[in-house]
């Protein structure tokens, strides 16, 4: 096949020839013509010619219109990807669920009752079998402030709540309790 070296200038020039409609005459004087015995006779006389089935269907490949729409190899790999899509989605529709076990340190756990506490109360208890030294301006001065940082702790183990989860908190709490204990002491000297 010879492609057209000048083929855009010959669409060009073709687009330009004027159009020509013949009048109905003409097509009928074709048509009496391509009937007359002598065309008829000679179209008989013609041989035959059956061409090989592959050219067929290369000229059926070619064909404007008449693509071959369902090709087998393409729908079996796309049948596959639609069994393997919902197989997938099957498997991923239930989810995962993870958990974990973390073991509690006992030693950053606060209390409920604290030792210093039970101690404040057994003085306490004491103080009120009418020891003398119970009344005096300093006891009852330590005794205020025992007593302010019992609220701060009890703040505090409220903050802290059920689960501790930041251990800076615990070291306030043992900061606060040491206080405590040191204010007992004193407390208790006294007495």
């Amino acid at each position: 096949m010879m492609e057209e070296t000048n083929h855009d200038t010959l669409k060009k020039a073709l687009a330009k020839l004027p159009g020509y409609t013949p009048p109905p005459v003409a097509w009928l004087a074709i048509c009496e013509r391509l009937e007359e015995a002598p065309l008829q006779h000679a179209i008989t006389q013609l041989p035959g010619h059956e061409p090989d089935e592959k050219l067929w269907e290369l000229i059926e490949r070619k064909a404007p219109g008449r693509k071959r729409i369902f090709h087998w190899p393409y729908a079996a790999a796309v049948l596959l990807a639609g069994f393997i899509g919902i197989w997938i989605w099957r498997v991923n529709r239930q989810p995962a669920v993870f958990y974990s076990q973390i073991e509690i340190d006992q030693r950053l756990q606060a209390h409920d009752v604290l030792d210093t506490d039970v101690q404040y109360e057994k003085l306490k208890a004491y103080c009120e079998t009418e020891t003398p030294v119970c009344n005096t301006g300093e006891y009852k001065q330590l005794s205020a402030e025992f007593e302010n940082l019992h609220a701060a702790s009890a703040q505090l183990q409220e903050v802290i709540g059920q689960y501790n989860t930041e251990p800076e908190l615990v070291k306030q709490l043992n900061s606060i309790e040491k206080q405590k204990a040191a204010i007992l002491n004193e407390m208790a000297k006294m007495i």
